[in-house]
């Protein structure tokens, strides 16, 4: 009997990417730990508090000018809702990541701020996030005392998949946009998932595709060929979109 051919994501720039299979996803969540590739994170803490964030303080003056929210000041309800880790490359790239579901978009700090990440999804995507209940990640790498940060509408991307995009950005010119997965490819070509998406695609400024995440069964990563700095970022970004789904388990 021929063995079962997983289903595997519609991908744009397919052959540009490489596929790599993710450990750790699933099973118990207790020192869970996420690896691909070269990539591995440190145990994943959940429900972590103010010992838990190797960052800070390095913006724990309300007054200091680095326009994004401390996710420290959580409220303990949503402590639940929270997980952070530190992945590494094996070589000399290191990062903190800290993520937070249930976020209030309005404690993301809008101002006059160019870079904020709320007047970047108006300037560069046309769109405004109002939403109460918001999926909200920073992640610092290596020495930079400045997150790149994701906002994530999980509702939305399931609910509008074809329409929906997601932000992870560090500046008006440094970001990419993720937009759902919706088809997937069989031996006859893209097709098309029921409902809702089955991962996420994440393309740069040219609307190129440099990753992908698939979430279904154990998961699955896509990285491009870029440089090392840049592949290690986006593998930040797809752990963290793997380690997000499990808030809703």
């Amino acid at each position: 009997m021929a063995a079962c051919t997983p289903f595997k994501p519609a991908l744009n720039n397919a052959d540009a990417l490489t596929e790599y299979p993710v450990k750790g996803r699933q099973g118990l969540l207790i020192n869970q730990k996420i690896s691909f590739d070269t990539y591995t994170s440190s145990r994943v803490k959940r429900s972590w508090t103010k010992g838990g964030n190797t960052r800070l303080p390095v913006a724990v003056n309300p007054v200091v000018d680095f326009w994004y929210p401390e996710l420290l000041a959580v409220d303990a309800t949503d402590k639940s809702q929270t997980f952070c880790f530190q992945l590494s490359d094996g070589l000399q790239n290191h990062s903190d990541a800290y993520a937070s579901a249930h976020f209030e978009t309005e404690r993301l700090l809008v101002g006059n701020n160019p870079n904020s990440v709320v007047n970047i999804m108006r300037d560069v995507m046309s769109v405004d996030i109002d939403r109460e209940n918001m999926f909200y990640a920073q992640v610092f790498i290596n020495q930079d005392a400045k997150p790149w940060q994701l906002v994530l509408d999980n509702i939305e991307s399931q609910k509008n998949a074809k329409q929906y995009t997601g932000l992870f950005e560090y500046d008006k010119g440094r970001y990419y946009q993720l937009k759902p997965i919706t088809h997937l490819q069989t031996s006859q070509g893209p097709k098309a998932v029921w409902m809702g998406s089955v991962g996420y695609e994440i393309s740069n400024p040219a609307g190129q595709t440099v990753a992908a995440v698939s979430l279904m069964d154990k998961g699955m990563v896509y990285l491009s060929n870029a440089n090392a700095e840049e592949r290690f970022l986006l593998a930040n970004l797809c752990t963290i979109l793997l380690l997000q789904q499990n808030l809703a388990e």
